[in-house]
């Protein structure tokens, strides 16, 4: 099996979607259906960001290597802003809102690299 950008995009969108879900389903439950719900969105970072790390091994071109990187800074910015629109009611979110930056930053380093 092979990945492409679009299944990296894919992979994003598919987090940030079910995040919300489960947030929706899960808002009776209180904060360790917010936890639960914050440590499932980091798993799916960190594997989309290794996605991400083996695409850009084997991608032949700078600029295709800078756009996949650049994919993985834009995922990361939308489950950032997510996190943080939550932080005033769940403050515990913080760690993880810090980490996701700390992919980020990873991100457009190597993006900065191959552009």
């Amino acid at each position: 099996m092979t990945f492409e950008l679009a299944d990296l995009e894919a992979l994003g969108e598919k987090a940030l979607a079910d995040f919300k879900e489960t947030l929706s389903t899960g808002r009776q439950q209180g904060q360790p259906a917010f936890d639960l719900a914050v440590g499932q969105l980091m798993g799916k970072l960190e594997f989309a960001y290794g996605v991400a790390a083996r695409l850009a091994h084997r991608e032949p071109t700078l600029e295709g290597t800078a756009a996949i990187w650049g994919k993985v800074v834009s995922i990361c910015d939308a489950l950032a802003a997510q996190l943080r629109a939550l932080e005033a009611d769940h403050p515990s979110s913080r760690a993880s809102y810090d980490r996701i930056l700390d992919y980020r930053n990873a991100a457009e380093r190597r993006r900065d690299l191959h552009a």
